[in-house]
């Protein structure tokens, strides 16, 4: 069952769908129920109609489709509690919960920071960090350093000059509204890739972590799971495996690639493209196990020119880097993760913004992210 305030012309799932679209508040309400208790339903409707809702009942006959969308856009969710929904073997989360107990001195079924992820979802994870514990050129690092021989972290929130109102993804491609109205198109990028972004983003904000992979030194390697098994993944951990084929003469046995920064643009024709900056370090650990960065190397990477250009470098073993050293090669071996690190800071900025994403987004949880298999070992 659903209910809204806003008024369709007519009470058919089709049309009132569209109006749920349209309608960005919290008033969007679904509430299962097992269909023994549909009395308990009915008393529930007559109230919501009394008050001026919209209310419309799914079952078997429903489309899919429509079914489907009512769900996943819904701004509440919640589940009439009774013996038989108890009873029920479901599949449906609301009802899944029924009977939990409360925890003590709280009002939630939930651990503290369970609901949001917290430590249940950071098990299997690389090893749970935020970047900017790595400190910078000008501040010291507070991580303690963890003896492996590569990582990536991307965790920027990207700058765009447009006042964003709606997220809509169409045709397999995100298109961004702004308050006029106006549509915005973004680049184009496979849609299993965009989902596998977009669920990273998700995850590192609920455990606040910026980790993507890390390969220890036997070679094996520890990767998000949200990435795992997927294109994105694999190009991001491969990537991860060639700093040390340019830069060998120091003496360190890390190297984490890092965004800085994230830059959105208007470009003509209602086209928006991004510039991001990134630094491959090479780390060692002081005597009191905190990391140190030896050696940072900046690059601009510009998707809309596909070019990438060397800054400058940093550290107090920059002074050791070879002359004829392959900047050039090593940033387009790194195009991948300042790609991804692109579409990553957009969507966390979309994310924490909690900007609506409401039309096309059960398709966009149907899409299919798996891709190339993830390795144990690299």
């Amino acid at each position: 069952m659903i209910f809204t305030d806003a008024g369709a012309s007519n009470f058919e799932e089709h049309a009132l769908l569209q109006d749920w679209l349209d309608d960005h508040s919290i008033a969007r309400t679904l509430i299962s129920f097992a269909a023994s208790d549909r009395e308990a339903a009915d008393r529930i409707a007559s109230v919501a109609r009394g008050y001026g809702h919209a209310v419309l009942f799914l079952d078997s006959n429903t489309d899919i489709a429509v079914a489907g969308n009512f769900y996943a856009t819904a701004a509440r969710r919640f589940a009439i509690d009774g013996r038989n929904a108890r009873r029920l073997e479901s599949e449906v989360t609301e009802l899944t919960l029924l009977g939990e107990r409360v925890r003590r001195n709280s009002n939630s079924i939930f651990r503290s920071g369970e609901a949001l992820g917290g430590r249940a979802l950071a098990r299997a994870e690389p090893s749970v960090f935020e970047k900017e514990s790595l400190g910078d050129e000008f501040s010291e690092s507070t991580i303690r350093e963890i003896i492996v021989p590569g990582g990536v972290a991307l965790g920027e929130t990207s700058y765009l000059n447009l006042d964003v109102s709606e997220l809509r993804f169409t045709d397999g491609q995100f298109l961004l509204l702004d308050e006029a109205g106006a549509a915005w198109e973004l680049p184009a990028l496979e849609a299993k890739t965009l989902k596998a972004l977009w669920d990273f983003v998700a995850r590192s904000i609920a455990i606040k972590s910026d980790a993507i992979v890390d390969i220890d030194e036997a070679g094996r390697v520890r990767i998000s799971s949200a990435l795992r098994d997927t294109d994105a993944g694999f190009e991001i951990m491969h990537a991860d495996t060639l700093p040390f084929a340019y830069v060998q003469n120091l003496d360190v046995i890390k190297s984490v690639i890092i965004d800085t920064g994230v830059d959105w643009l208007q470009r003509e024709g209602n086209k928006l493209e991004f510039v991001s900056n990134y630094e491959v370090r090479f780390l060692s650990a002081d005597n009191m196990r905190l990391a140190q960065t030896r050696v940072a190397l900046e690059f601009e990477y510009e998707h809309g020119a596909e070019s990438m250009e060397f800054q400058r470098s940093w550290g107090r073993d920059s002074g050791r880097l070879r002359e004829n050293l392959d900047y050039a090669g090593l940033g387009k071996d790194m195009t991948p993760i300042a790609k991804y690190a692109g579409w990553i800071a957009l969507f966390r900025s979309l994310q924490e913004q909690q900007i609506s994403f409401l039309r096309g987004r059960y398709e966009f949880l149907k899409v299919d992210k798996r891709g190339q298999e993830t390795p144990a070992r690299h």
